[in-house]
């Protein structure tokens, strides 16, 4: 009774963790460059049963003792568990806003922005970029945003002085064009293992394990005046939400039919 009332239990708590994921990929449907997280889940280890009785030809009060014969009942599982929680890298559709410091990564999922926060360099597929009063190109949440040498990347002064901010023109390759001159060109990641890159809060990543990052080459190219949106489904989310519910309820009913038994046998067999 109670290894069922665990078991019950344990797969009311992966579905309310399904339910929260689900939830936090609903809440960033709207967020540029958002990938959204999944949710890998497994059987908890389980155990095999037998059934342990002494040898009947052996009856009580004969001077020979009884042989212990052990009959295989079968597994008994001890419920599920969450086994991983990795993002999904898929590249989401790509909006034209005009805006030219909006840019898109295309042509591949594994390119990603290299940004300097202060908790060291990251990574963010969001290119809602912005000019600051220093000409620095930043991401809207302050960080600076850096070129090929890992440098921040400064667009000219003297267009920031002038009282409004310099129109870049950013090539397929992220070289960045000011006024006829070259300033910068985005700095663009690429990883060997996606595997090992880990969300970090506000749409950054950071490398973890063997994720080896390197200078992205290939497919990757931008794309001006556009960013890429959230790869988060609404129509699949909520189908999702529903069945953690019901998976929930499932397994809540499972524990009160459980604990309903124990009663009795607590209340009604102890009696006779």
């Amino acid at each position: 009774m109670v290894r069922g009332l665990y078991t019950s239990a344990s797969g009311a708590l992966v579905a309310e963790s399904m339910a929260d994921n689900v939830a936090n990929n609903l809440a960033n449907v709207n967020t540029t460059g958002f990938k959204q997280t999944l949710l890998q889940i497994q059987s908890a280890p389980s155990m095999d049963l037998y059934r342990f009785q002494t040898d009947p030809g052996h009856a009580a009060g004969n001077p020979l003792p009884g042989v212990p014969v052990a009959q295989p009942v079968g597994p008994l599982g001890t419920g599920a568990l969450i086994y991983d929680t990795p993002t999904s890298f898929d590249q989401g559709s790509v909006q034209v806003t005009g805006n030219p410091f909006d840019v898109a990564i295309t042509g591949t999922s594994n390119a990603f922005f290299t940004i300097a926060t202060p908790n060291g360099v990251r990574y963010t597929r969001d290119g809602e970029f912005s000019v600051d009063s220093q000409g620095v190109l930043r991401t809207r949440d302050g960080n600076a945003v850096l070129d090929t040498n890992g440098q921040q990347i400064q667009l000219p002064l003297q267009a920031v002085a002038a009282g409004s901010q310099p129109t870049p023109t950013i090539e397929s390759d992220g070289t960045i064009v000011v006024n006829g001159a070259t300033v910068a060109q985005l700095g663009l990641t690429q990883f060997n293992s996606l595997l090992n890159l880990r969300p970090e809060g506000v749409n950054n990543y950071a490398i973890t394990g063997n994720a080896g990052p390197s200078a992205a080459t290939g497919t990757a190219t931008i794309q001006q005046g556009a960013l890429e949106t959230s790869n988060a489904n609404v129509v699949k989310s909520m189908v999702d939400l529903i069945t953690a519910e019901r998976w929930f309820d499932a397994n809540e009913k499972s524990v009160m039919t459980q604990d309903n038994a124990t009663n009795a046998a607590i209340s009604m067999v102890g009696k006779t």
